[in-house]
């Protein structure tokens, strides 16, 4: 949704498809390469022809929209379907001249001007937003403030101000909180860069059901990710648990295949392994290559076997 000021464009949410647009035939391929643009979180998709890139190339490009942009290759280039293509593409002009990459080094001293200008602002009128981040376009002729707030914030005095003293035309966006955990980055709890502010291109749906479908304790602080929400991997995880979870019995039903009871009393999804516990009291260890689905739905062991006389612990290929 976009908003018109008297000297600045308010826009929230995704961007409308440019009017007049065709999707291509879904049956022919495009050769594209993923680009992050310095007012991108995530990189996006842009058509190539014949320029012969890889990741980390300076290039600059044209949005779908018409508008240039100076960005850096981050995905290397790929051949896709078009029925893939997520909406209308821009695409890469040429790779960046040392004449381009100093306009944008320019832009930075720009940029950090305007943030503190910005900041200063904010105060003066008491808005109630934060301030995330400043990016300038190639042109320097428009400068993009991304801020966070609760609500809706009346910012026209600001834009006004902004505009008068920058000389250039204003625009203010409002992020959430997972776009702005991507533009800000980090690192999570396993070690590595968030996955919004690297790989994702979208922000699917997340429930807690997915965190319960993937065996994981549901602790808060265990299951939200730097921007306090559930975390991405939540989702994309989800299918390759769902399809262990079918190769498994669930925790406390029957096995057969073995002459004595045995119960399953823990799922390991990640090695794909069901813990028993036989009526001697012993435990042993299975995976889901081992085990076969009846057809009334039970699970039984494929080779059929005695339970293990005495202490089974310890013993190769089936103890815990």
């Amino acid at each position: 949704m976009t908003e018109e000021t008297p000297t600045g464009t308010f826009m929230k949410g995704s961007d409308l498809l440019p009017e007049g647009y065709q999707p291509p035939d879904p049956g022919e391929k495009v050769k594209v390469v993923g680009v992050r643009a310095r007012a991108q979180a995530r990189p996006a998709f842009y058509l190539m022809d014949g320029l012969r890139l890889r990741v980390g190339d300076k290039v600059v490009t044209q949005a779908a929209d018409g508008e240039v942009e100076f960005g850096e290759v981050a995905e290397s280039p790929r051949v896709m379907a078009a029925r893939y293509v997520p909406g209308p593409l821009g695409k890469v002009l040429r790779r960046a001249t040392e004449e381009e990459e100093n306009r944008v080094a320019r832009a930075l001293s720009h940029e950090g001007r305007a943030r503190t200008l910005c900041l200063e602002k904010i105060r003066e009128f008491d808005l109630p937003m934060r301030l995330i981040d400043v990016k300038y376009a190639f042109s320097n002729q428009r400068a993009t403030f991304f801020f966070s707030a609760e609500g809706r914030v009346d910012f026209r005095r600001l834009v006004r101000a902004l505009a008068e003293q920058l000389g250039v035309r204003v625009e203010m966006r409002q992020m959430g909180a997972r776009d702005e955990a991507g533009m800000v980055g980090g690192c999570g709890d396993c070690g590595r860069q968030y996955c919004c502010s690297t790989f994702l291109k979208a922000f699917d749906p997340i429930s807690v059901r997915m965190a319960k479908d993937q065996n994981l304790s549901l602790n808060p602080s265990k299951l939200s990710g730097g921007c306090g929400r559930l975390k991405c991997c939540l989702r994309f995880e989800h299918s390759h648990y769902l399809s262990v979870k079918k190769t498994l019995p669930a925790c406390k039903k029957k096995v057969g295949g073995c002459n004595c009871g045995a119960t399953v009393v823990r799922q390991d999804l990640l090695k794909e392994e069901i813990t028993l516990a036989l009526e001697t009291g012993d435990r042993m260890t299975v995976h889901a290559s081992q085990l076969t689905r009846l057809p009334t739905g039970q699970f039984a062991l494929k080779n059929p076997m005695e339970a293990p006389a005495g202490a089974a612990k310890g013993r190769p290929g089936g103890s815990e």
